[in-house]
């Protein structure tokens, strides 16, 4: 046998020797030494020339990590036959016959008696089946040499990094696999080289291993990352990426790089701040390039777009990261059509490329208030219809208190859905805050009607509700006829229309989840868009029924503080000030519509964006009159943008889609951390250990102190 030679024996003028003869060379790979064993007489010479090396450093078989077997044909140099040919998923019938050399990931080694082994190989493109027969077959190579591939087959560990040479053949017909690339052929061995042994790993890669936990997934991501449904996401991802920068490029947008180092603007979410040598002075990580993007409009760029990187100091979920990636885009002289317009080819166009999905004519557009009052949420699902109906309205009833009385039916619902299960659902939304609708719920305020019988079941409808025959048929005319077996659920709340979503909204949602959940309800698999448009601009911060009287309601920005209110009437062309178009805007904020537009699909919000205020003075009074900053406020924190505006700034609207969410959906994954490279958990990165500690002398550099 060829000698094993300890990695403390070798000499490097040796080593050297070695590596430069036609029979045996060496990987740079610690731990790994290779030899040829294609020809009896090179394999003699190397033995020569080995032969004075210390006793003790003979293998009789050895350990896979010290050494590998590659028989390259005797027809082409050993140098030539090294260099990988095709990729694992590439090689199909059309390479039968053919000498290939693959390298890849052995998997686990099955044995099918004493002279047959099979091995998968896998790569980034499939994976291709090794087969080693017996050694007494008709082939170039000696017995001992094709011994010593069993041997090393058969030792190896499990996601060791190999290289192989072998003849391409037709598998048995009973042996096809026709759901896997090449799975109508596989590799006969010729050789086999260990280019890395792997250690036993943490957790399984195979495709019906349990999992581990995610933690245990994410700490070892490099290894997780090798199963076929995270490598197809991060490809689907990367294609996504390279459609939408082909098709912004073709309609004229210039990819802009923004900072990532802004500054602080407390309004919206907590910001991560990055310290700097001079005392008390903080870099900001942005929660978006948006005011970046509106001065590159002043600054004549016409369209402008970047796969944007942002950063937002939140509670995580399954679709919410601290960093997360958004296809980001303004344009001047635009109006909400005309984004409308570019968004939907460019999700049409990501959703074709990436998983050949099409569809034709424009998505549905409904205002926000539709939504909430159809669906009770600002991103509906609508595939499912149970449209919900204001009963109040509907009958022309509203207490005195301010409350109406909503409700929707899930058909047959009184047999799909037990009263244990309805009450499981709706501790789930006792649980939940709504405060601009009264805050928590009250039990008695939610309850189920299970219809027995057509007639009578609108007088089970309570709260001093009387409904008349015509007052039935206008209730049914808005969530559909009621029949014997359906569940009618039933609201009470705070009248008007705020927030992201009303009780009735969540009711329906955690409805629709548990039928989909117990088969009750087909799911339907279809995109379904819609486009959901004109916003409240400002929302209170309490409900204004519970303002006390003579106090002054508050507001925020619903969207973002930039965002350009709904005119009743094309703006004024003769004065760049403000005009009497905007008085209500000051003297009735609550009541103000905004040129804010969401791109829904299935009930998830994919995108938003704005028409923006292009008016500096304009901009200057929704700052200080309506949201209430102080002049020092508005001079520290968006003075840059506003002397952009003075200086020429055209009108310009934008949008940016949320391309780990929508990669997800295009997935079919549950999270977007299946969708991330290298996502987070509530501890952090755990690949690498981040947020961590640094060094006393660090803090000190950074004028900081750590407080307990």
């Amino acid at each position: 046998m060829i000698p094993r030679i300890p990695r403390h024996n070798w000499d490097r003028r040796l080593l050297r020797a070695l590596l430069e003869s036609e029979s045996i060379f060496a990987a740079c790979q610690p731990r790994t030494f290779f030899s040829s064993l294609s020809a009896t007489g090179a394999r003699r010479s190397a033995q020569t020339r080995i032969k004075s090396l210390p006793s003790g450093t003979r293998c009789s078989g050895g350990s896979h990590r010290h050494l590998s077997t590659y028989a390259p044909s005797a027809q082409q140099p050993p140098q030539q036959s090294r260099k990988r040919t095709h990729m694992c998923g590439h090689v199909d019938v059309s390479h039968v016959g053919q000498r290939v050399v693959l390298c890849g990931w052995a998997l686990s080694a099955r044995k099918a008696g004493k002279d047959l082994v099979f091995v998968p190989l896998r790569d980034a493109t499939g994976i291709s089946q090794l087969v080693y027969e017996d050694p007494h077959s008709s082939s170039s190579h000696s017995a001992e040499a094709r011994e010593s591939i069993r041997d090393a087959l058969l030792s190896i560990t499990p996601e060791s990094v190999v290289r192989v040479s072998g003849i391409v053949r037709k598998r048995p017909t009973e042996a096809v696999k026709k759901d896997q690339c090449g799975g109508e052929v596989e590799i006969v061995l010729e050789g086999f080289e260990v280019l890395n042994a792997a250690d036993p790993l943490p957790f399984s890669t195979a495709a019906r291993a349990k999992l581990p936990s995610e933690e245990v997934r994410l700490k070892y991501r490099y290894v997780d990352l090798r199963r076929s449904q995270l490598q197809d996401n991060l490809r689907k991802r990367a294609l996504a990426a390279h459609t939408a920068r082909n098709y912004l490029q073709v309609q004229r947008f210039v990819e802009v790089e923004t900072p990532l180092l802004f500054k602080s603007t407390p309004e919206g979410a907590r910001e991560f701040l990055v310290p700097t040598r001079h005392p008390g002075q903080f870099y900001a990580l942005p929660q978006s390039p948006q005011q970046y993007k509106q001065v590159l409009m002043s600054a004549g760029l016409d369209r402008y777009y970047q796969i944007a990187k942002c950063f937002r100091d939140e509670s995580l979920g399954a679709d919410r990261q601290p960093e997360f990636t958004q296809i980001d885009v303004e344009l001047s002289f635009a109006e909400m059509e005309d984004v409308m317009e570019v968004m939907e080819g460019l999700v049409k166009q990501i959703f074709n490329a990436v998983i050949g999905w099409k569809t034709d004519g424009p998505f549905p557009r409904i205002t926000y208030e539709q939504a909430m009052r159809s669906y009770g949420s600002d991103k509906p699902d609508v595939r499912y219809g149970m449209k919900i109906c204001n009963v109040s309205e509907a009958v022309g009833h509203v207490s005195d208190d301010g409350t109406v009385v909503e409700a929707f039916c899930v058909k047959g619902g009184a047999n799909k859905i037990s009263n244990k299960a309805f009450e499981k659902i709706k501790e789930v939304i006792l649980t939940e805050a709504f405060p601009l609708l009264g805050g928590k719920v009250d039990p008695k305020d939610l309850y189920p009607i299970r219809v027995s019988g057509e007639a009578g079941w609108t007088g089970k409808l309570g709260f001093g509700l009387e409904v008349s025959p015509a007052g039935k048929q206008q209730i049914e005319a808005e969530m559909g006829r009621v029949e014997e077996g359906d569940l009618v659920v039933v609201n009470r709340r705070l009248n008007g229309y705020l927030g992201p979503h009303t009780i009735a909204g969540r009711m329906r949602l955690h409805i629709i989840k548990h039928l989909l959940s117990t088969g009750a309800l087909s799911p339907d698999n279809e995109y379904n868009f819609l486009w959901v448009h004109s916003f409240p601009l400002f929302t209170p911060t309490t409900h204004p029924a519970r303002i006390p009287a003579g106090t002054e309601a508050t507001y925020e920005a619903t969207h973002h503080p930039f965002t350009a209110p709904l005119l009743p009437s094309p703006p004024s062309t003769t004065s760049p000030s403000p005009t009497t178009q905007h008085d209500s805007l000051f003297t009735s904020p609550g009541d103000a519509l905004g040129q804010h537009y969401d791109l829904v699909v299935n009930g998830q919000e994919i995108g938003g964006g704005s028409v923006r205020v292009h008016d500096p003075h304009l901009q200057r009074r929704i700052f200080s009159e309506i949201l209430h900053m102080t002049p020092e406020r508005v001079a520290a924190d968006f003075n840059h943008l506003l002397d952009a505006l003075r200086f020429g700034c055209p009108p310009h609207a934008g949008m940016a889609i949320g391309f780990d969410r929508m990669v997800a959906i295009l997935c079919g994954a549950s999270s977007i951390r299946d969708v991330i490279a290298f996502p987070k958990l509530s501890g952090g990165d755990l690949f690498v250990g981040s947020p961590a500690g640094v060094s006393g002398q660090a803090l000190k550099e950074y004028h900081l102190k750590v407080v307990e």
